[in-house]
C-alpha cells in the first residue's frame, strides 16, 4: 500500500499519512449496524491516513466489491481476514457462543497485529467492533502504536427496581445477572484497555463517566454514521397519530412500557406500528388484549431496513423507551429525519436523538410521563439534522489520532 505523502493545506509542507490498524471484529458495507460501523470508520480514517483492518472473513465478499469499485480507497486500505480453526468454528452453534469465541478471536488478533507491526511499525491501532467494554480487547496488548479504544458501550445500567414491573420475571432476571455477571470482567479487560488507551471513545455518558478514572483521555462519540436520510421527514398525513416502536422484542427493550404508555387517555387517537420480533411477542400480543387495544396496536414483524425509515418518516415519533441501548442506532435514524424520540434518560438514545430528543423522567407515574411527551411531540414536530452521517468522521478519526499520537509520545 502506498504511504505517499499530503499536504495538509495549500500552504503546508506535506505530512506523512499516519498507518493505522483496524481491530474489527464485524467491518463490512450493509445492513448489520455494527459491521456498517466498522466499515464506515475504516474507510473514513482512510481518507487522511493508510489503513489496516482485521476482520473476519465472513464480510469478504461485500468488502472486496466495494474496494474494487473504488480504486482510491483501495490504495490506502488494505483489509486482512483472521478466524479460529473450523473445529472451534464447528463448535459456536448458540448465539450465546459469541461470548466464549469472542475472546478467542481478540487473543488470536493480538498475534496477528503484532507480526504486523514488526513489519509495518503503526502509528494507531484502533479497536472500533465490537463495541463492547467488558470483554477482552486484542489491540490493548499491541506494544508501540498510540492505542484508540471505540466507540464502546456497556457500562450503562438501568434502576432494576424502578423497572421491575415493566421487565417481567425473565427480564428482571436476565438484567440482574447480566449486572453481575460483567462487573467483574468490566474491571478487569475494561479498565485495563481504558488505562492502556491514549484515548476512549464511549457510546454515550454512562460508559464515560464508568471510565473516567481510568483513561487519559474520553470522549463521548456513539458510532452511529449513515449516509444522509433517503427519507427525509415530510407533511404528516390526516389520519390519527402514529408511533413507532422499533427493536428486538426483549423485555429490556422496553415493550411492555411503550403499550400502557399507548393506554393512557393522553393518547386515546394514537397508533403504535411495532416493528420487531422477539421472545417478548407473546407477552405484548396478550398485555394488548388485556387493555383493549387490538385496534390501536399493530404488530408488523421484521421488516426491510427501507420500509422501516419510510414509516419513521411518516410517523408522529419513534417511541423508544429501551432501558439500557448503548447507541440504539433507530434513535439517530429517526432524528436525523426530524422525528421526535420519546426514550428514557438511560444510555445512549438521549444522545443519538439529540436535538429531537423527548426524554421523561423515571421519576413520578412513568407510563403518564412517556404519554405527555409522546402528546407533546404531536404538537412540536422535529427538525432533521445531518449530525450522524459518515461525512463527520474523517476530520473526527484525524483529530482523534493527532490527539492519541501526541499524548503516546509524550506520557
Amino acid at each position: 500500500m502506498p504511504a505517499d505523502p499530503e499536504p495538509d493545506g495549500p500552504d503546508l509542507q506535506p505530512v506523512r499519512r499516519l498507518r493505522v490498524l483496524f481491530s474489527a471484529y464485524a467491518c463490512g458495507p450493509g445492513d448489520e449496524p455494527e459491521a456498517n460501523a466498522g466499515w464506515a470508520f475504516a474507510t473514513a480514517a482512510a481518507v487522511h491516513h493508510d489503513v489496516w483492518v482485521i476482520t473476519r472473513p465472513r464480510f469478504r465478499a461485500g468488502i472486496d466489491a466495494r474496494l474494487a469499485e473504488d480504486a482510491t480507497l483501495a490504495q490506502h486500505l488494505t483489509v486482512g481476514y483472521l478466524d479460529l480453526p473450523a473445529r472451534v468454528r464447528a463448535l459456536k452453534r448458540h448465539s450465546w457462543d459469541l461470548y466464549w469465541y469472542y475472546p478467542f478471536w481478540q487473543f488470536a488478533l493480538t498475534r496477528r497485529a503484532r507480526a504486523l507491526h514488526t513489519r509495518i511499525d503503526f502509528d494507531v491501532i484502533h479497536h472500533v467492533t465490537f463495541a463492547n467494554d467488558w470483554l477482552p480487547c486484542g489491540a490493548a496488548y499491541v506494544r508501540g502504536p498510540a492505542f484508540v479504544w471505540g466507540p464502546v458501550g456497556g457500562a450503562s445500567r438501568l434502576p432494576v427496581t424502578r423497572l421491575a414491573r415493566w421487565l417481567g420475571v425473565r427480564g428482571t432476571a436476565t438484567e440482574v445477572l447480566r449486572i453481575v455477571s460483567t462487573a467483574v470482567p468490566r474491571r478487569i479487560w475494561g479498565d485495563g484497555a481504558a488505562r492502556r488507551a491514549a484515548l476512549v471513545a464511549a457510546q454515550n455518558p454512562d460508559v464515560a463517566t464508568r471510565f473516567r478514572a481510568s483513561a487519559a483521555r474520553v470522549v463521548v462519540e456513539p458510532n452511529a454514521a449513515f449516509d444522509e436520510p433517503a427519507h427525509p421527514g415530510g407533511a404528516r398525513g390526516d389520519g390519527p397519530p402514529v408511533a413507532v416502536f422499533a427493536a428486538r422484542l426483549l423485555a429490556w427493550k422496553g415493550g411492555r412500557l411503550a403499550v400502557e404508555a399507548m393506554a393512557h387517555p393522553l393518547l386515546a387517537d394514537w397508533r403504535l406500528d411495532v416493528y420487531g420480533t422477539g421472545y417478548e411477542e407473546h407477552a405484548l400480543r396478550s398485555k394488548v388484549r388485556t387493555l383493549g387495544m387490538a385496534d390501536g396496536v399493530h404488530f408488523l414483524g421484521h421488516r426491510p431496513r427501507e420500509q422501516l425509515l419510510a414509516a419513521l418518516a411518516s410517523a408522529d415519533a419513534l417511541l423508544f423507551p429501551s432501558m439500557h441501548d448503548q447507541a440504539g442506532w433507530v434513535a439517530a435514524e429517526a432524528s436525523a429525519m426530524g422525528c421526535p424520540v420519546v426514550c428514557l434518560p438511560l444510555g445512549g438514545p438521549p444522545v443519538l436523538a439529540g436535538p429531537n430528543a423527548r426524554v421523561v423522567s423515571l421519576e413520578g407515574d412513568l407510563v403518564e410521563n412517556l404519554a405527555v411527551e409522546l402528546d407533546r411531540a404531536k404538537r412540536e414536530r422535529g427538525i432533521p439534522h445531518q449530525r450522524w452521517t459518515t461525512d463527520r468522521l474523517p476530520s473526527l478519526l484525524k483529530g482523534w489520532y493527532a490527539e492519541a499520537t501526541a499524548r503516546s509520545s509524550n506520557p
